[in-house]
């Protein structure tokens, strides 16, 4: 009796030329995939041309926020508009680098009496002095104050600045200024003053983190009668020693003020940095 053949003999038939079962597929391959439509034709050129466009303006925009994104001052600072109206204004000349230090103001964290502070925390701040103390300095008797302008304070102090001195922004931390030769002032105040500015500035002291820091004097020193210290130090930065002097002062029982003053350490010794600092602690004013 005849059988049917197999599939795979009528598939060499077939291709053979001869007659009989048609040509089968095996049932084992996949189905012949689709061809993919591109990108063209999905989605319109003109769209593409657009969307290229946008990303490299991002990318640009993200290059010059990081080149141009703000300068020392901007970084701990406000802008000049924020700090206080200068009653008559000074030109600036020299090194106008901000202080790393800053005095911290009402509503800042880490407040103190004098509050100073340093950046990853040191005191909070106060004026600057001598290397001795600085009272027999301001009791000298001179022709004027030496001041060349008058700045109200956002707080609402005065203080004269001598000539090529010039507020530069407010932050945190205080009101900042700067005069020649890499001068710089820092005023800062609290409405919560300690009663001990020396306690306080020895209490400060463990947390500072300036470059080869080293003290000078820690000391209650005299000024205008009211409870004061100053804390005198010198650091290393970019390459220069700078001295400075923070002089902290308790006015009342609800108003403390800062003064640092800083200079270069080579310049410890001229007129025009004794000068500037009598000027600065003879015609500062708190607010009344």
């Amino acid at each position: 009796r005849a059988t049917a053949p197999v599939a795979g003999a009528a598939s060499g038939a077939a291709g053979r030329g001869g007659s009989g079962w048609p040509v089968m597929s095996p049932p084992d391959l996949p189905p012949r995939p689709v061809p993919k439509a591109s990108l063209t034709d999905v989605v319109p050129r003109r769209t593409l041309v657009i969307i290229a466009v946008v990303v490299v303006l991002a990318v640009i925009g993200a290059v010059l926020a990081l080149t141009l994104g703000g300068d020392d001052e901007g970084a701990q600072g406000a802008g000049s508009g924020k700090g206080g109206t200068t009653v008559a204004s000074a030109t600036s000349s020299g090194d106008t680098g901000q202080d790393d230090s800053g005095t911290h103001t009402d509503g800042a964290a880490g407040e103190s009496a004098t509050s100073t502070s340093e950046p990853g925390g040191s005191a909070p701040g106060t004026g600057t002095a001598t290397a001795t103390s600085a009272g027999p300095e301001e009791g000298k008797d001179s022709a004027g104050d030496g001041a060349a302008s008058t700045h109200r304070g956002r707080q609402g102090y005065t203080i004269g600045l001598p000539e090529g001195w010039s507020y530069r922004s407010s932050d945190a931390a205080g009101d900042r200024f700067a005069g020649p030769r890499g001068q710089k002032l820092l005023i800062g105040w609290t409405s919560t003053p300690k009663d001990d500015p020396v306690a306080d500035w020895k209490n400060q002291e463990r947390s500072m983190v300036r470059s080869q820091y080293q003290r000078i004097r820690i000391e209650k020193v005299d000024y205008r009668g009211w409870n004061t210290a100053d804390w005198e130090f010198t650091y290393v930065q970019g390459g220069t020693t700078y001295r400075s002097v923070d002089r902290g002062f308790v006015v009342n029982d609800h108003q403390g003020y800062g003064l640092m003053y800083t200079a270069k350490a080579a310049d410890w010794d001229s007129d025009l940095r004794k000068d500037t600092w009598r000027t600065l602690t003879r015609t500062f004013r708190p607010k009344a």
